[in-house]
């Protein structure tokens, strides 16, 4: 069993996880937990006030960004224990884990109930990302054997692994609608708002709003989507399970899911001329899987200001304030396209090539996966 751990702080992780459990499940048993389902219930209703804040208010969600502390005390201990023991009962041993906040629980996993874990660190960002330094302390010990995964390498200038979003091809760049896509992350956090004003009356835009009363806001000439009214990462559906976020359009103040396809959000950035957006880690795989070139708007921290400048630095993506100074122009989105179409051969796909951490895992000690 492969035990995949994920925070819903930001949908960037969230998807990624949820797309790697599926994949993985074709050749593995492969199960997904999500971090704010061990928060207390007061816990889970702040995080969901500051959500709204962190929206409205960037320069809020920038300091608490800046800000970010242990997060131990908000779990509800009787439900940590309850998860170790299931855990230590079903022989879980690997781990592959989407953020540093899950440390503190693995390493009490591993002081308590196993000494053979393994621990795969897969890092979303360019550089280490705060929650990942918070917890440096708690990954290089003797408690587990850990192995660092980058998808994006900033030192390194290079891109590493990616996540398969499924069986949507990325269309031909110049068969493409004329279309952005408009974006502030899971948690619509950013510039995004400002911006699309900005360009209402200059592109057709693909607008992801967070509230139903946004519809039309920025213009009757655009589209607006959203994820569903009332979805949070922590809810399991009908079969117990975590999903990608349930998405669709937004009409007349309707919201209109779309279940034609599983991941409606990647076919609309597929179609897209471009993803205009925060350089988080998840903008990225989004953009590397279809090749869309990304227009990066303000950063939320240090680590997506280094997406930023690993995109550019490989031809994918270029500063909104550069690309609006230029004129806007198509041809530089259509190389960044065509670059990140050639650059793609030569990236793996983490879950298929686990395998030979798999067999060295397994002759350590069999019956773990």
């Amino acid at each position: 069993m492969i035990t995949i751990l994920c925070s819903s702080v930001a949908l960037g992780v969230y998807t990624p996880a949820v797309l790697l459990r599926d994949e993985l499940s074709r050749s593995y048993e492969a199960d997904l937990e999500v971090l704010e389902s061990l928060y207390t219930p007061e816990t889970r209703l702040k995080l969901t006030e500051n959500k709204k804040v962190f929206s409205t208010r960037f320069e809020v969600a920038k300091l608490g960004h800046r800000m970010i502390r242990d997060i131990t005390p908000n779990l509800d201990p009787q439900l940590v224990t309850r998860l170790l023991g299931k855990w230590a009962e079903e022989n879980r041993r690997v781990f592959m884990v989407f953020s540093g906040f899950w440390m503190p629980v693995l390493e009490e996993y591993a002081k308590s109930y196993r000494k053979d874990v393994h621990v795969e660190l897969i890092h979303m960002d360019a550089v280490i990302s705060p929650s990942w330094k918070l917890y440096s302390n708690n990954i290089r010990n003797d408690l587990f054997t850990v192995n660092d995964v980058w998808f994006f390498d900033g030192a390194a200038g290079r891109v590493n692994y990616s996540i398969s979003m499924g069986h949507a091809a990325p269309k031909d760049y110049k068969e493409r609608d004329h279309w952005f896509v408009v974006h502030g992350g899971g948690w619509g956090m950013g510039t995004y708002k400002e911006t699309a004003a900005e360009l209402n009356h200059s592109l057709d835009l693909n607008i992801v709003i967070h509230r139903l009363a946004d519809d039309q806001a920025y213009g009757a000439g655009h589209r607006y989507y959203m994820v569903k009214p009332g979805w949070s990462p922590w809810m399991k559906n009908e079969e117990h399970e975590y999903t990608l976020p349930p998405f669709g359009e937004v009409i007349n103040n309707s919201f209109n899911e779309d279940t034609r396809v599983k991941h409606s959000f990647y076919q609309l950035i597929c179609n897209s001329k471009a993803i205009i957006s925060k350089p988080g880690g998840g903008t990225l795989l989004d953009s590397l899987e279809s090749f869309t070139p990304v227009i990066f708007l303000e950063p939320l921290g240090e680590h997506e200001a280094c997406n930023a400048e690993l995109w550019e630095r490989l031809g994918f993506g270029i500063r909104y304030e550069r690309w609006m100074s230029m004129g806007c122009p198509l041809e530089v989105l259509e190389t960044c396209s065509e670059n990140l179409r050639s650059y793609k051969t030569q990236v793996l796909h983490y879950g298929r090539c686990f395998d030979e951490t798999a067999a060295n895992i397994r002759s350590s000690g069999p019956g773990f996966l």
